[in-house]
């Protein structure tokens, strides 16, 4: 089965408003992008259709672009609403993935580990979320992200009758909103734009960071 994988971004300009007491909002800006590029680069090695990135932000367009990812603008006020949009000529014998711009520790393979399975593969974050999502296109999949969105798609795929596969990544297990992430993101294993940033600004600021 293809997989056509969707990025969704938000404003930079909206992005990461809980790291404002620590970061500055050119710092956050500069974050935001360096994940952004990181996710897209796993996805661009994986084994994926096609990438798209559904967003209004100019620059998050460049860095799409620069990965070979479509692009679709953002006509939507609403995440789920904006992940329809972008999956409306998603053919329905392919799957959707949907990978958010700021889980910087994604891995092609981690996209091939979902896509060994049938019917929904999901990731979950720590905080109730989900941080990856594989669903089938046909018929229309049902968006639910937000708050306790894993165990909202979880019952989404049972209402559907499709088995459910949970595929537990502990790299994957925060998306970066709060300081506390950004200090995970900086003691994890790796080299990643993101994770460069993230060490680069806590030491900056006098935060200590365990190797």
């Amino acid at each position: 089965m293809e997989i056509y994988a969707i990025v969704p971004v938000k404003e930079l300009r909206q992005a990461k408003q809980r790291l404002a007491h620590a970061l500055d909002a050119h710092e956050r800006r500069e974050l935001s992008l360096a994940m952004l590029g990181d996710v897209l680069a796993a996805l661009s090695q994986s084994p994926i259709r096609r990438m798209t990135v559904i967003s209004r932000d100019a620059a998050a367009y460049q860095i799409a672009t620069a990965h070979g990812a479509a692009i679709v603008v953002d006509q939507t006020s609403d995440l789920n609403a904006a992940l329809c949009q972008a999956a409306a000529d998603v053919p329905g014998s392919a799957a959707i993935l949907v990978a958010p711009s700021d889980i910087p520790l994604l891995r092609a393979e981690d996209v091939a580990t979902l896509s060994a399975t049938s019917g929904v593969a999901l990731t979950p974050a720590h905080d109730g979320g989900t941080n990856l999502l594989l669903a089938p296109a046909a018929r229309g999949w049902t968006f639910l992200f937000g708050r306790d969105s894993f165990a909202r798609h979880c019952g989404e795929a049972r209402r559907r009758r499709l088995p459910v596969h949970v595929v537990r990544l502990p790299h994957l297990e925060r998306d970066i909103d709060e300081i506390d992430d950004l200090i995970w993101l900086a003691q994890q294993p790796g080299n990643t734009a993101a994770q460069r940033l993230a060490r680069q600004f806590l030491e900056h600021k006098g935060a200590y960071i365990w190797r």
